[in-house]
């Protein structure tokens, strides 16, 4: 995500707070990766000689990144586990909230849309927006797409215990605790804010994508 934001000129436009959100989340997640791979990797020769962790390395450095010259694995296991957490639910969370309103997201147009400006007239919108039903099947996927699970799990929480070592679980400790203190960051926040931010609060960020 940092270099995604750099790379797209996004680094001082104000009142950002995908961007603000979604960095403060990666560091948190980024230091608990790093934390966690140095217990089990305590030197680069063990990940290399890790033939299946290879193996992956290898298809993200084939088919992900078109084989650049390095690697990092922090960085890659930092993404997998923010692209499943925080950045699935800044794409999908916001759905309904923005889908709802049918002209923003038409599931089908009916002919082609305009190609000038100021030509549009309330009888073209309507012969090329989609017919009601269409518009509710679409409004209702959307629904249910950005509808929290029954079975939501939390980013940083850990109901089936995948790590027993004293070392990891006061890694998780701390990695939940960080997550505590920026939700109480993003709670003070919104409560200044006419529209609230929660698509990365913590506290709504899924620990890995449910569907």
């Amino acid at each position: 995500m940092p270099e995604d934001i750099t790379a797209r000129g996004l680094d001082t436009v104000p009142n950002f707070y995908y961007r603000d959100d979604g960095l403060k989340l990666w560091d948190i997640i980024h230091r608990f990766v790093d934390g966690i791979l140095r217990f089990f990797y305590k030197k680069d020769s063990e990940v290399q000689n890790d033939q299946e962790l290879q193996k992956w390395i290898k298809d993200i450095f084939d088919y992900g990144f078109m084989a650049l010259n390095n690697t990092e694995l922090v960085k890659f296991v930092t993404m997998v586990v923010f692209t499943c957490s925080g950045q699935h639910s800044a794409v999908n969370s916001g759905q309904y909230d923005y889908g709802s309103w049918m002209p923003n997201t038409p599931i089908t147009l009916q002919q082609p849309p305009p190609t000038t400006k100021g030509q549009s007239t309330e009888r073209t919108m309507l012969d090329t927006l989609p017919n009601i039903g269409t518009t509710a099947q679409g409004v209702s996927t959307m629904w249910l797409l950005s509808k929290q699970s029954c079975d939501f799990v939390a980013l940083g929480q850990y109901p089936e215990e995948p790590f027993h070592e004293v070392q990891t679980c006061e890694m998780i400790k701390k990695f939940q605790e960080e997550l505590k203190t920026f939700s109480e960051t993003v709670q003070a926040r919104n409560a200044t804010l006419a529209f609230i931010q929660t698509y990365l609060h913590p506290a709504a960020v899924e620990n890995s994508v449910a569907i």
